[in-house]
């Protein structure tokens, strides 16, 4: 068993794919409008579905008030971290904790995607 793929509900579909692709993950239309996938460099999936689809699939489903999941990102070095967040930050994107050395040994900031998912963005020192 392997995991394949992430799926995010998408409240704005459009807004979620331009955080996504300024991560570097290229999204295209897969199944359908409102169903968007792209693979991270190491091969797992990321899955976009809009509200209303998954509304199709489960009626009764609803936008979760926060979430326990956090999604990270491995850059190439501290510096890519730092890069990475300013593009973010330049791009309007809710920031949460700005770069900092982490005593765990990782360059490590975090923000979040348009429907209030945390991601992180690491590197070791």
């Amino acid at each position: 068993m392997s995991l394949d793929a992430i799926g995010i509900v998408s409240g704005d579909l459009r807004k979620s794919i331009s955080f996504y692709e300024t991560l570097g993950v290229s999204l295209g239309q897969a199944g359908g409008p409102d169903h968007y996938e792209g693979a991270t460099p190491s091969g797992v999936r990321l899955m976009l579905d809009s509200v209303e689809l998954v509304k199709k699939i489960n009626p009764d489903w609803q936008m979760p008030d926060g979430s326990g999941v956090i999604l990270c990102f491995k850059q190439e070095s501290p510096e890519k971290v730092d890069e990475l967040f300013q593009k973010i930050v330049d791009a309007g994107f809710e920031i949460v904790k700005d770069p900092w050395d982490a005593f765990w040994g990782q360059r490590y900031a975090s923000v979040k995607d348009p429907d209030g998912n945390q991601v992180d963005l690491f590197a070791p020192l």
